[in-house]
């Protein structure tokens, strides 16, 4: 399936090729491959979301309303928040300190099933912490919640004005890549 950017593709990609070696791995090297496949699904959500708000052309907008000085960007959760804000909920927050405190974890995991255990999963390894009892099946369906997540922001999107097509294959995103690395 073809994504919205080179780094999609390829992020989605090796999220399904440590899936895949974690199906046939032993127990020792199966939880590094689920915790691969767990937090590349994460960075495509991630992506995904930084690719569709600039194609709106909404970053500043976002860095704005999130009160972000010129380098600073917000994380995965205030731009998953901002983006349900803006575009989904009924009733508003008009700045952060709303945004946030209006139980948004809640209202985000209805909106985008999954999302909740993704993110949680995604911090825990930034900061040290590996989740030793992750399971094949819970990779798995937090993979397919994390492309599920993907296929509502881009519906969203569509449904607020936006089209933004799906054209990069992990093929030719390699191609990119390796037709950059070759310039530099």
């Amino acid at each position: 399936m073809a994504e919205i950017s080179n780094n999609a593709a390829i992020l989605i990609a090796t999220s399904f090729q440590a899936l895949n070696r974690a199906k046939t791995d032993n127990k020792t090297t199966r939880l590094c491959n689920c915790t691969v496949t767990i937090l590349f699904a994460s960075f495509f959500i991630e992506e995904n979301l930084d690719v569709i708000i600039k194609k709106m052309k909404k970053d500043h907008e976002m860095k704005t309303f999130f009160n972000k000085k010129k380098g600073e960007h917000p994380g995965l959760l205030d731009k998953i928040a901002w983006f349900y804000n803006y575009f989904v909920s009924k009733n508003k927050a008009n700045n952060q300190n709303l945004l946030l405190k209006n139980k948004v974890m809640g209202k985000l995991e209805k909106s985008f099933p999954g999302f909740r255990r993704i993110y949680q999963f995604r911090n825990d390894v930034a900061h040290g912490k590996i989740n030793r009892r992750i399971s094949l099946e819970d990779t798995e369906r937090l993979r397919i919640q994390a492309k599920s997540i993907v296929d509502s922001l881009l519906k969203i999107a569509s449904e607020a004005g936006y089209e933004i097509p799906r054209e990069f294959t992990y093929y030719t995103a390699i191609a990119n890549s390796k037709i950059q690395l070759e310039e530099t």
